[in-house]
């Protein structure tokens, strides 16, 4: 048996969440560019709860983009699929099933542009989502009358262009207009391109002016891992759309606009979706407590040959590390400078080790390591400074963190461990013993800022990596976070 609409009734199933019959006959509010697991296992499940809810009330219309991928399982499952949340949260284990009824119908642009433009007439659709990845967010010389224009920005100018002119300039028509693509202030950098479009090919003034004043550009930012398509072996029936997520969600929409905030109405379904101000808290956040907490942790992992992330736990060392970068660390420094309140970040860090101890994720330790320099440039040698600024000594989780790392770099530069890193031949002198620890940390070609000033951070770094080499990392980590301690 199919999933679909007409063999809902026949999933007599306890466990599995099924739709509402009534959601089938909501209209179009929403058009998204995009069929990715991204947008299906975040904006589209707070969307369908909302739905079941009674708290939104509206579907998605779905643009599929690209040439690439098969849809037809959308039209032969009704745009239905199953999403499966699984991991931890707060501590304890979470797997839950629903069937998600977000989406109307899925519209090839290639196919069926004609179609998808006519939508943008309908007076009840007011918002407009997207995760086209980076390389949507750019400008190309297409035109908006080609059929359909080639990049992502050219086909939404053409969609709001017949939007002005059908509703004739009406400001009430605009449309609340959310990237989800992970791009710095990604609704801007859109907006930006659609005036662009807009100036080199001549349009209508007054449609410029429509597009600054009547819509709503949202920067954005999402949070969820969703890894993709899973089998459907274990559900009463077949379902080819069927995708995971972790339990943890995060989707922060900048806005001031109570109006925007009033249509926005599936934001109450849950607080994960946070309507704010400025956004850069949450980027800062996550930056910092899950992509640098990733980033120190790497090193440790692959130098213990720790295969899994889910598996960094087991070693009572790493687990206390985590934990002391997390919270004595990290999380007091984004506190010291980026003024988030205790509360947030702690929250988050909570949440950071349910994500990493998800036993239903199998994250590689060695896909992180990709670009190990530059995340490592980006994500963790910031902090140290403003670290400095409120503590006045090394911060020694930190230090065994880039210990490691260094460690790592030279166990790639002989071969034994093997990841693209574009920045490791500016590391070179350091691998072969030319540039001391100090210099190689007070470079700033490499890190675009300098740890010069803060020599005892240098020296430390090198006393542990003479001590792991000698010993072990997670002695490194019992010895040092023990005399840190006192």
């Amino acid at each position: 048996m199919k999933l679909s609409k007409e063999n809902l009734i026949n999933i007599a199933v306890h466990n599995i969440d099924l739709p509402h019959s009534s959601i089938f006959d909501l209209p179009e509010k929403v058009i998204q560019f995009g069929t990715g697991s991204l947008l299906r296992g975040l904006p589209d499940d707070f969307i369908h709860r909302a739905n079941q809810a009674g708290l939104f009330n509206g579907r998605i219309l779905v643009v599929k983009s690209t040439t690439q991928g098969d849809s037809s399982a959308f039209n032969t499952q009704d745009a239905l699929y199953t999403l499966c949340v699984q991991g931890y949260s707060n501590g304890k284990i979470v797997d839950r099933q629903q069937v998600n009824a977000s989406i109307s119908r899925v519209l090839s642009a290639q196919q069926s542009w004609s179609e998808i433009l006519e939508t943008a007439t309908n007076p009840q659709m007011e918002i407009l989502l997207s995760n086209t990845t980076e390389a949507g967010l750019v400008e190309d010389k297409g035109d908006i009358e080609d059929n359909p224009p080639a990049s992502f920005a050219a086909k939404v100018t053409a969609y709001l262009y017949i939007r002005f002119r059908h509703f004739n300039g009406d400001p009430s028509k605009g449309l609340i207009i959310i990237p989800t693509e992970l791009v710095p202030d990604n609704a801007q950098v859109l907006k930006k391109i659609i005036l662009k479009i807009a100036e080199r090919q001549n349009l209508n003034p007054e449609f410029v002016s429509w597009i600054k004043e009547a819509n709503h550009f949202c920067n954005s930012l999402v949070d969820r891992i969703v890894p993709g398509s899973i089998s459907s072996s274990k559900f009463p029936y077949e379902d080819l759309l069927a995708i995971m997520a972790e339990p943890y969600c995060l989707w922060a929409i900048e806005t001031d606009s109570e109006t925007v905030k009033k249509q926005l109405s599936f934001a109450a379904i849950d607080s994960a979706v946070k309507l704010v101000s400025n956004i850069e808290q949450y980027k800062e956040i996550k930056l910092r407590l899950l992509n640098a907490t990733h980033t120190l942790c790497c090193g440790i992992a692959l130098l213990s040959s720790v295969e899994y992330v889910k598996d960094f736990f087991q070693v009572a060392a790493f687990d206390r590390y985590i934990r002391h970068i997390l919270f004595n660390e990290i999380g007091p420094t984004l506190q010291h400078y980026a003024h988030i309140e205790q509360a947030a970040w702690e929250e988050f860090g909570r949440a950071v080790i349910d994500r990493f101890k998800n036993p239903f994720l199998a994250h590689r330790w060695h896909a992180i390591a990709l670009q190990y320099t530059t995340k490592m440039k980006m994500r963790v040698f910031p902090l140290i400074a403003p670290w400095y600024s409120f503590q006045g000594k090394p911060p020694v989780g930190l230090a065994i963190g880039v210990a490691a790392y260094l460690l790592v770099i030279r166990e790639a530069a002989s071969g034994r461990l093997v990841f693209q890193d574009d920045l490791q031949p500016k590391l070179s002198q350091y691998i072969n013993g030319l540039k001391s620890t100090h210099d190689l940390l007070s470079d700033k070609d490499i890190w675009e800022l300098s740890l010069a000033d803060y020599p005892e951070f240098s020296n430390l770094v090198q006393e542990l990596v003479e001590f792991i080499e000698a010993n072990s990392i997670a002695q490194a980590i019992e010895k040092y976070l023990k005399i840190n301690a006192h």
